[in-house]
């Protein structure tokens, strides 16, 4: 096996950071905080075990693309009309969903770091078109390497707050105790499963970058840089998402506070974690860094699902010019559009939609991690480019594993 040199390293840092960079988010700010806040250290071995279940089918993605230098969509078109039917009609569903739930949580950090006040479907509104305006106008390239930064800063920053609190947690076994599995709990399970690290559709994602990357380069990666890329982007979401965790213990865990209904209230609640630890004087700063990070979290994930979407429809409608701008424009208005509409007609309560849109994600996460297991290990992939028997043993196991919490989560729903 070709070893990186650490330059070479370096260099092939690209997907994975877009992807660690939509991973911090819902899953991040909205989910693991809540885990924390409602739950305790309870939850920490469940953000573990998803983000270990969750790994092989997101992986595969970028190595998939990197061995092919197809996307996943074109893989899925490939396996009959049925199965990408199927993938479509799903997708293009929950890709409003997602987009909408992004939407809502950054238009509360907008309210909040701006100073103003409106209704969610207001504020999604004018968040949607600004990040609609961003990429049409082509300034999303320049905003990316500025949010990258940011990103790193909001890293450290979140480090910094989790080293603070550490003394705070209560690390007895029976802070650690899994708690009462009940109807409520198994609920709350899924959904913070279903976004955490991220959507298992992100691998599609990743997918579409490592193609985009290699029509930049002239190359396709090599098994071990896109291995490497991706590892250090999941790793990094990993570790946030436990970080998250904690904060939300430490500050809001038995303290009587509940996390607010709305966007913005929830998003100024989750800034005073931030105050509380380190001084009143931030909340300015944190507000516009979160701001910030949201923001590029929001970009790239329209972005993406912009892409996905005409990733389908080249594969369902061959020779249309798909990839022009104007289609690009065409189809970003109407997910915004759709995006809007959604959280128009469904909002009740913040949390509940979060909720709403984490089951939606998950429920289609084990089927995309089965296609994408059958993907990476297909005969179109030489056996030196497929990944080992360990992560094949891995990635099987996670399936049946994510296929048994649905049958738990169905039967819970349906008689619990």
């Amino acid at each position: 096996m070709n070893k990186l040199h650490f330059k070479q390293a370096i260099a092939s840092l690209g997907p994975g950071l877009l992807y660690a960079a939509v991973a911090v988010g819902v899953s991040h700010l909205v989910q693991a905080t809540r885990a924390g806040a409602d739950y305790g250290l309870a939850m920490a071995l469940i953000v573990i075990f998803a983000c270990l279940v969750k790994y092989p089918g997101l992986r595969f993605g970028g190595e998939y693309a990197a061995a092919t230098g197809k996307n996943l969509v074109v893989n899925y078109r490939e396996r009959g009309l049925v199965i990408f039917s199927l993938f479509s009609v799903s997708q293009l569903f929950s890709m409003v969903f997602i987009i909408a739930a992004v939407a809502l949580f950054s238009s509360g950090l907008l309210q909040v770091a701006l100073g103003f006040q409106t209704g969610p479907v207001m504020s999604v509104f004018l968040m949607l078109t600004l990040v609609a305006v961003l990429l049409m106008s082509g300034h999303y390239k320049a905003l990316e390497r500025v949010t990258k930064t940011i990103v790193i800063g909001f890293t450290v920053l979140t480090t910094l707050c989790m080293l603070l609190v550490v003394d705070r947690l209560d690390w007895s076994w029976s802070a650690l105790a899994f708690p009462a599995f009940d109807a409520p709990t198994v609920l709350f399970i899924v959904a913070l499963v279903g976004f955490m690290p991220s959507p298992t559709d992100a691998s599609i994602l990743q997918s579409l970058w490592t193609v985009a990357r290699a029509e930049t380069d002239g190359r396709l990666a090599t098994k071990e840089e896109s291995r490497f890329d991706f590892n250090v982007g999941y790793l990094t979401s990993c570790v946030l998402a436990v970080f998250f965790l904690f904060l939300g213990t430490a500050v809001l865990f038995g303290s009587g506070v509940e996390m607010p209904p709305d966007n913005a209230g929830f998003a100024r609640r989750l800034l005073e974690v931030y105050t509380s630890i380190i001084g009143d004087w931030s909340y300015s700063i944190i507000a516009v860094t979160a701001l910030c990070v949201m923001l590029s979290t929001a970009l790239t994930v329209t972005d993406g699902m912009t892409r996905m979407a005409l990733a389908i429809g080249a594969e369902s409608l061959p020779g249309a010019h798909w990839q022009t701008n104007r289609f690009y424009n065409i189809v970003l208005v109407v997910l915004c559009l759709l995006a809007t509409t959604v959280i128009w007609l469904l909002l009740q309560s913040f949390s509940a939609f979060m909720d709403m849109t984490s089951v939606i994600v998950f429920i289609i996460g084990p089927f995309l991690a089965l296609l994408n297991h059958q993907a990476i290990y297909s005969d179109e992939i030489p056996e030196e480019k497929q990944p080992g028997q360990l992560i094949r043993i891995w990635s099987l196991v996670s399936i049946i594993s994510l296929f048994l919490l649905m049958a738990i989560y169905l039967y819970y729903r349906l008689f619990g």
